[in-house]
């Protein structure tokens, strides 16, 4: 709403300038009593003052620029003051309000005082002092997230409010000051703690948990075009770092590091279970088949596992079919574009001969060419991936069937990833619920040409002037020798290949005992007794193949007549599980128990090949 702002008159004498002093005062204090009841999320700033003019006297007066690109406002109070509540709200949007008699009159704030920003820095953590990566810090337009190790910096008028959120977690408003450092702790939200968290070989409630296991779901990830699943809960869980140095390389995936550095020699990334079967590889997991990742992140969660848990377990649930008697389908597209950022303005040819060479810089001389080796090089990268599935049941059967398909191109003039996989889960339950089946299967190929990143070195430290083709045999190369640049980056991508086909199977199938019957059928307390047995099969293919031909420089200055490589690794793993578990509840006492028994064989072979080299 705009509402013009009234024209006060001027009185000369004296008398009714001070009755209208007591005026505003006596309205002023009548400001500060009223009380208002205001809960909104990310409104806009005009909607909640037409909220507060709805449950007080006043009405507001202002432009259409004291109220046009404001920040939304997020407030919840109850039964508080009408001027605590303009406090909160208007500092931060560089308002001031002045009341004369029932009307409030907004004015941007003027003196520098008010308009000088002062920087807040502190570290926010969990209740079990552990650093949260990711919590967004807000205040007004301002807003950065913390580091991996829980660290913000913030500028912000000086006594802004800031908001402080994070997924599970209850929001924190403080109010901004310049006495840093500005720590913060977060709690967990309690209404989220009756959440089922998937944990070492069972399940149980997130306020039973006494070690660090953080539960991320669905409606928590984070959206994403890539196809690596890590990515979904990037900065989302504590203590967890997520890293990918070639998010725009379709081969490369996310490093993954729970608890910092554990070895010096050994492998840093956890172990990956999924659905209950340990050893998996995220790479044949689509994230969208994914319904929630459990991170089980001290020893005493991941002891389960023995030495395979050193580094960490994340747990893996995939998405089953649902029990409504009704047959869901979908389809998801997602189409990305990958481009260089902060592209470096390279020197062109004529910059160098008019620079360079004009002082005396040979820098390897005008070679008589001109051309842009970063562009030549790189490309604008592009991606699309298609989704289907298939899902329905009854409390007794359910299935889910999806199916996917993904080509990609990286920012290099190599790189490309072309995949297409499935994944397959059907439960039924005998009548009774004595026996319960299920079988999971998950195919997948991959074909990749692997991109090499020492091409972007090559063409920054190329001389302009050096022609594309060599221009005594243009359908050769320009031959590189005598450069800083050791060979032609274009060359490289464009004759040398480096292929690998990958072929990936992960399936597995469990029968469920429920023992309660056949032991009695008069026990009515909530009691589960149940065991199973699970056999699991990974099967993983690697066949990799590299090849110079003998018409590129590189082969020449090496004296070679061309150079070829192949080498196939196969992996197989078979694996046998026995578990029993046990659950009671007494009053407000829970009892669990499990036992069980695992064995696992490894089966790798492979070999490799090379002319040339």
């Amino acid at each position: 709403m705009k509402k013009q702002i009234p024209t006060l008159k001027r009185h000369p004498a004296g008398r009714w300038l001070s009755l209208l002093f007591g005026l505003l005062f006596t309205i002023t204090a009548s400001a500060q009593e009223v009380k208002v009841t205001v809960n909104v999320d990310r409104q806009p700033l005009e909607k909640v003052l037409s909220l507060l003019e709805q449950q007080t006297g006043y009405r507001f007066f202002y432009s259409n620029d004291h109220v046009s690109g404001k920040a939304p406002v997020t407030i919840k109070v109850s039964k508080e003051a009408l001027s605590a509540v303009l406090k909160q709200i208007l500092p931060e949007r560089n308002l001031t309000y002045k009341v004369v008699k029932q009307q409030i009159i907004l004015s941007n704030v003027k003196s520098a005082a008010s308009e000088a920003k002062i920087t807040v820095r502190g570290r926010v953590t969990d209740s079990a002092g552990e650093p949260l990566i990711g919590v967004s810090v807000t205040s007004g337009t301002a807003g950065v997230t913390t580091d991996i190790d829980g660290n913000y910096s913030i500028q912000v008028p000086a006594g802004a409010t800031l908001l402080y959120s994070y997924v599970g977690c209850v929001s924190v408003h403080k109010k901004a000051s310049d006495d840093n450092p500005l720590d913060i702790v977060m709690v967990e939200n309690a209404e989220l703690l009756d959440d089922v968290v998937v944990i070492g070989y069972g399940t149980m409630d997130k306020k039973e948990l006494t070690s660090a296991i953080s539960h991320v779901s669905e409606k928590d990830f984070l959206s994403i075009s890539s196809s690596d699943p890590a990515s979904l809960i990037k900065g989302k869980v504590p203590g967890v770092s997520i890293v990918n140095t070639g998010a725009a390389d379709p081969n490369v995936t996310s490093s993954i590091q729970i608890r910092g550095v554990n070895s010096r020699q050994a492998g840093l990334g956890p172990l990956i279970v999924i659905d209950g079967v340990p050893g998996g590889s995220l790479q044949n997991v689509n994230p969208q088949d994914i319904a929630s990742f459990d991170v089980l992140k001290d020893g005493a969660a991941s002891a389960i596992y023995g030495t395979r848990g050193t580094n960490g377990v994340i747990l893996v649930t995939t998405k089953k079919g649902s029990k409504d008697g009704k047959v869901h389908t979908s389809y998801a597209l997602t189409l990305s574009w990958d481009k260089m950022k902060k592209e470096l303005d390279m020197m062109s040819a004529d910059d160098f001969r008019k620079v360079r060479l004009a002082w005396g810089d040979t820098g390897g001389g005008d070679l008589g060419g001109n051309y842009d080796w970063l562009d030549g090089v790189s490309r604008t990268g592009f991606s699309h991936k298609h989704t289907m599935s298939l899902s329905g049941g009854n409390e007794r059967t359910s299935y889910r069937v999806s199916v996917d398909y993904r080509d990609a191109h990286g920012i290099d003039l190599r790189s490309k990833r072309e995949e297409y996989g499935s994944r397959a889960s059907i439960t039924h339950t005998t009548k009774g619920g004595l026996f319960t089946f299920t079988v999971n299967l998950a195919p997948r190929v991959i074909s990749s040409d692997n991109s090499d990143w020492s091409v972007f070195k090559l063409a920054l430290e190329t001389n302009p002037t050096t022609p594309l083709m060599d221009p005594t045999n243009p359908s050769m190369y320009y031959n590189f020798v005598g450069q800083a640049a050791s060979t032609n980056p274009v060359e490289t991508q464009k004759l040398v290949k480096s292929h690998t086909d990958m072929r990936l199977l992960d399936w597995d199938a469990t029968a469920r005992l429920n023992l309660l019957p056949l032991l009695s059928k008069k026990i009515s307390s909530p009691i589960i007794l149940n065991t199973q047995l699970t056999f699991a099969d990974r099967q993983y293919s690697y066949d990799r193949s590299g090849f110079t031909p003998s018409n590129t420089t590189i082969a020449v200055n090496s004296g070679h007549s061309g150079q070829a490589s192949r080498s196939n690794d196969v992996e197989r793993m078979y694996q046998l599980e026995w578990l029993t578990n046990f659950a009671a509840r007494f009053g407000k006492n829970n009892i669990k128990a499990m036992v069980g028994y695992s064995y696992a064989y490894w089966h790798n072979s492979g070999f490799n090949a090379g002319k040339g080299w």
